[in-house]
């Protein structure tokens, strides 16, 4: 069940800013916390996989890519988080 209503909660929110570095370290900070919270790799990956799935079929740019999964690894290092945004 909380799966599902993190799933709802960022798909509502996915569109308006995803090209953008400060986006990506929210995203990673989000995967961090629910690594830290208890939930499984896999089920924090599956998550990550259907937001990258919905960006990509909205339409993010090269440059936004490159934008978001900077800020994401800057994240993820920083909280010493073992996630790490896959090309």
């Amino acid at each position: 069940m909380k799966r599902l209503f993190l799933l709802i909660a960022l798909f509502t929110a996915v569109p308006a800013h995803a090209e953008r570095y400060d986006f990506g370290q929210g995203v990673a900070a989000m995967g961090c916390a629910m690594l830290n919270s208890g939930y499984s790799r896999s089920e924090v990956e599956g998550v990550l996989n259907s937001l990258e799935r919905l960006i990509i079929r909205d339409g993010i740019s090269r440059r936004g890519q490159t934008q978001m999964a900077s800020g994401f690894n800057y994240q993820t290092s920083r909280l010493n988080c073992s996630l790490r945004y896959r090309d």
